[in-house]
């Protein structure tokens, strides 16, 4: 059988948080608007989604994408503008939703980069201790 290399995944899965379970993604693109969602009968559509593509780091860098919180969508905006967050790392904690709010609270790090190179530390050159050698 004939092997094909990929260039591009269409679709992605999602990538489901759930109540003070962290997951540590890699953001690969910008967060975007998903597509309207068609009104049921008698309901009123809903407003559509954010969406993110990311790595999964859990999974061994599975490639998949997330529904973006309200709240993480206004962290990651305001700490990171011109979507400076593509291309880092990050957990993300979805906490128990406090009783009367309408909304989860988030708890958003940035983390290492597990799969960047290990920088080491610089030897900085040995100076002489009477001076130069001419």
């Amino acid at each position: 059988m004939m092997a094909f290399k990929k260039v591009r995944n269409l679709t992605l899965d999602i990538l489901k948080f759930v109540e003070n379970e962290p997951r540590h993604v890699k953001f690969t693109g910008a967060i975007h608007l998903g597509k309207p969602q068609k009104a049921e009968e008698g309901k009123a559509a809903k407003a559509p989604a954010h969406l993110a593509p990311v790595i999964d780091l859990d999974t061994g860098n599975m490639e998949c994408q997330i529904i973006v919180a309200a709240v993480v969508l206004s962290i990651l905006n305001d700490d990171y503008p011109n979507e400076a967050y593509v291309g880092k790392c990050f957990e993300i904690v979805k906490k128990a939703r406090a009783e009367g709010k309408a909304y989860f609270p988030y708890g958003v790090a940035e983390i290492e980069d597990p799969g960047a190179p290990v920088e080491l530390p610089s030897r900085q050159p040995e100076v002489a201790k009477h001076g130069a050698k001419r």
